[in-house]
């Protein structure tokens, strides 16, 4: 892959490519032993392992699931964000020691975490373990998302203590200028007014007239919060806010029961506007979905190998990497909900005095008055996929954000 850059010069192209052609024939030459090798360490280890006592396996087999939570957190929730912003992380090796600590503050069956980490790391032996953390976290951003080797304007490392700035606060902004700019490529006026009269801009009104169903028309089922006003709507969690708009959004709450249907033939309430807001959002997301493809298909496709070559001699050119792709491809709806998130965020942001903020086990968050947002999730599931806007209104303004301002972009 050093070999293809543009800005390397022939000589160094020549001895890289021969490299790489050595490198391939030796791999492709032992690839049968190392099969082997694997099994028959599979195979080992079964037979050892059966000689241990039963709770400590089980206990160790706890653990190394714990384990590879924790990698699976940090890679799918806080390193694939940054890598989307042309960002990446050059210390995952300490990020999944930070992520470890607190998933065993979180997890009763990770406590011997504690106690390991803080044990001096194998790391250490080595010569320069930060250079060798910083290739390796490369050589992950590579392998799980398919950036290119080397380092240019638009592919930077980032530290953990610039994360929040470079990664999560680019991050909302960029998403909320997707949003307001899909919105005008569909006409949708300025703060939801339907004359265009005094323009409110890229504001949180803006999102939430156009994907709200109208305060005043009747209740049509799951999505509709009749329990919950006022100040209950603005602290009720989310396993709240599940229970009652038939929404999962992973906090372990059951989905509601549908409601009670009406006789055949008596028209439902207020159907025909909920089918307009529906259709408003089924629209918007399909256009933020093709334009989220069409800038991911912006990076460059992968030359023509040449003839005689086969999968394994283009296997790391530029644009047949993902090798191993953390997530399938987000739909239009999962889109929109995180381009609403982000939009919320980037107000709370601007007018509420909020700070962007990174979890090690759940990614970017929004930290308002210090304190972590977890509720989010719900209200704006409600919204999405109901046209139920009145949960997140009322943490707006139980939060004190100005929805009708204008919020920064980038």
């Amino acid at each position: 892959a050093l070999g293809t850059e543009p800005d390397r010069g022939p000589l160094a192209r020549l001895v890289l490519g021969g490299t790489g052609r050595a490198a391939r024939l030796l791999l492709r030459a032992c690839r049968e032993e190392a099969a082997e090798m694997e099994r028959a360490v599979a195979a080992t280890s079964s037979e050892r392992a059966k000689t241990v006592d039963y709770g400590l396996r089980i206990a160790a087999q706890e653990q190394i699931g714990l384990a590879y939570a924790g990698w699976d957190r940090l890679l799918n929730r806080v390193a694939l964000p940054a890598w989307r912003t042309g960002r990446w992380p050059s210390r995952l090796d300490a990020g999944v020691v930070a992520a470890l600590t607190e998933l065993s503050r979180r997890d009763r069956l990770a406590d011997d975490f504690t106690t390991r980490l803080g044990e001096r790391p194998a790391c250490d032996l080595l010569e320069e373990p930060g250079t060798v953390d910083e290739a390796t976290s490369l050589l992950a951003a590579r392998l799980f998302h398919g950036e290119p080797a080397g380092r240019g304007p638009e592919w930077l490392p980032v530290d953990w203590e610039e994360y929040a700035d470079e990664v999560v606060d680019r991050t909302w902004r960029t998403e909320a200028a997707r949003l307001h700019r899909i919105l005008d490529e569909l006409g949708v006026p300025d703060g939801g007014r339907p004359d265009g009269a005094e323009p409110g801009g890229a504001t949180l009104d803006r999102v939430l007239e156009h994907l709200a169903v109208p305060a005043g028309t009747a209740p049509a089922g799951p999505g509709h919060l009749p329990e919950l006003t006022g100040e209950e709507l603005a602290t009720a969690s989310d396993d709240e806010l599940a229970l009652r708009t038939g929404v999962d959004i992973g906090g372990g709450a059951q989905a509601a029961r549908s409601a009670r249907p009406r006789p055949a033939g008596v028209p439902q309430p207020g159907g025909e506007v909920r089918r307009q807001v529906a259709e408003r959002a089924e629209q918007l997301a399909s256009a933020l979905a093709a334009e989220v493809a069409r800038e991911e298909a912006g990076v460059p496709a992968v030359a023509p190998a040449p003839v005689g070559q086969g999968a394994d001699e283009t296997l790391w050119a530029g644009g047949r990497l993902p090798l191993c792709p953390l997530q399938p491809p987000r739909t239009g709806r999962e889109l929109l909900a995180e381009h609403v998130v982000a939009m919320v965020c980037c107000s709370a942001m601007d007018t509420a005095g909020a700070q962007p903020g990174l979890d090690w086990l759940d990614g970017p968050v929004l930290l308002v008055r210090g304190r972590r947002v977890a509720d989010l999730g719900g209200r704006v599931a409600g919204l999405v996929e109901h046209g139920d806007g009145a949960a997140l209104r009322a943490w707006v303004q139980g939060n004190g954000v100005r929805s009708d301002k204008p919020v920064r972009l980038v």
